[in-house]
C-alpha cells in the first residue's frame, strides 16, 4: 500500500469456531472500518488444526473481506503456537493478539492503539473478574499466578490476557525466539519493554462452548512455572530437609515413648513404615521434577517446528524462513 497511515495486524487463533467467527468477525470489522481514516488493516485468522468448518467460514470471510488473510495448520498445535504463527506473519507497525469468541471485546482496540501512539511497545489487558465463570476455575485461576510470583522472577499478573498489543518491534523479538514450550504472557514480560494496561470485562459467547479444557490449561500453567523458573529443581533440597525434619521428630518421640514404657520394641516398626513412605514420596516427586525438566529439553533439541501448515491465503507471502520449514 502506498499509505503513509500506520498498519494494524489483528491475529485471531480460531479452534472450532465456526458458530462464533462470523460474529466476531462482524464485531471486529466494525471497530476497524471506524478506524479507517487512521490506520490500514489486516486481520490473520490461524485455524488451529479444526475439525469442524471453521476454514470453511474462514476462506468465506476472505472473499468477502480484502483485509482477510489465514493460515492453516495440519493438526491441533494449542493457541501459543497459533498466537506465535500469527506474531511470525503479521506485517503492522502494532500487532494486536486476541480470542476469536468475542470475549476479548473488540471496542477496546482503539484504547490499545492510543496507548501505542503515547509509546508504549506493549499494551496489556486486565481481565476483570468474571462472576460467570466457575469457582473452581476462579481460584485454580488465583492459585497458578500466586505460585508463578512466588517461583519466578518475572512478574506475571494475574488476569492478564492474550489480549495485547504489541509494537514491531517487539513482535520480532518474539518471533525470532525458539522456544517449544511457549508461554506467551511470560515471555512478553519477560522481554522488558515498556508496557501499558487497560482493564476491560470480558463478553459473554455469541455461539459455541469454550474449547479450554482443564487439561489445556494445566499444560499451559505447566509451560509458565517450568519455563520460567529453576526453583523446582530445588525442591528436593527442601523435600530432604522436611524428610530429616519428620524423621527426627518421629525418632524423638519413639525414643521417649521406649524410655517411658520400658519397652523398646514400641512404635519402632511404625517409626520404619513412616521414614519409608516419606523418603520414597520424595524420591519420586524429585524424579518427576527433574523428568518434566529432561523432557522439555529433549523436545527442544529435535528441532521440530513449532506447527505445521496445511494451507494459507494465496496473497499471503510467508516470511523466507516459515517457507523452508513447511517446504515439502
Amino acid at each position: 500500500m502506498g499509505s503513509s497511515r500506520p498498519r494494524v495486524s489483528v491475529v485471531c487463533p480460531a479452534f472450532e469456531e465456526e458458530a462464533c467467527l462470523p460474529h466476531f468477525h462482524a464485531a471486529l470489522a466494525a471497530v476497524l472500518d471506524s478506524l479507517a481514516h487512521a490506520y490500514d488493516a489486516e486481520i490473520i485468522y490461524v485455524d488451529d488444526g479444526s475439525r469442524d468448518r471453521t476454514l470453511d467460514v474462514v476462506k468465506s470471510l476472505a472473499r468477502q473481506d480484502s483485509r482477510v488473510r489465514f493460515l492453516s495448520f495440519s493438526r491441533n498445535f494449542g493457541q501459543q503456537a497459533a498466537l506465535s504463527a500469527g506474531l511470525e506473519v503479521a506485517g503492522g507497525d502494532a500487532i494486536i493478539t486476541m480470542d476469536s469468541d468475542l470475549q476479548h471485546p473488540p471496542e477496546l482496540i482503539p484504547q490499545l492503539l492510543e496507548q501505542w501512539r503515547d509509546g508504549h511497545d506493549v499494551v496489556l489487558t486486565i481481565r476483570a473478574d468474571d462472576k460467570r465463570l466457575g469457582l473452581g476455575k476462579r481460584l485454580t485461576s488465583k492459585l497458578f499466578y500466586s505460585v508463578m510470583r512466588r517461583l519466578s522472577e518475572t512478574d506475571v499478573r494475574p488476569a492478564r490476557s492474550d489480549y495485547r498489543l504489541l509494537s514491531r518491534k517487539v513482535a520480532g523479538v518474539l518471533a525470532r525466539m525458539n522456544e517449544r514450550q511457549r508461554f506467551l504472557r511470560g515471555l512478553v514480560q519477560w522481554l522488558g519493554f515498556s508496557v501499558a494496561e487497560v482493564p476491560f470485562h470480558p463478553n459473554s459467547r455469541k455461539a459455541g462452548a469454550s474449547k479450554y479444557s482443564f487439561r489445556s490449561l494445566l499444560r499451559l500453567a505447566g509451560d509458565g512455572i517450568f519455563s520460567f523458573s529453576a526453583i523446582p529443581l530445588r525442591l528436593p533440597y527442601y523435600l530432604g530437609a522436611a524428610c530429616f525434619g519428620v524423621g527426627l521428630l518421629a525418632t524423638v518421640m519413639v525414643l521417649a515413648r521406649c524410655l517411658w514404657s520400658g519397652d523398646w520394641t514400641i512404635g519402632i516398626g511404625w517409626a520404619v513404615l513412616v521414614a519409608m513412605h516419606l523418603i520414597g514420596g520424595c524420591l519420586l516427586v524429585a524424579l518427576g521434577v527433574l523428568g518434566e525438566y529432561v523432557g522439555r529439553i529433549y523436545e527442544q533439541v529435535k528441532q521440530r517446528p513449532l506447527y505445521v501448515l496445511k494451507d494459507q491465503s494465496p496473497e499471503f507471502a510467508l516470511p523466507a524462513r516459515i517457507e523452508q520449514r513447511n517446504a515439502a
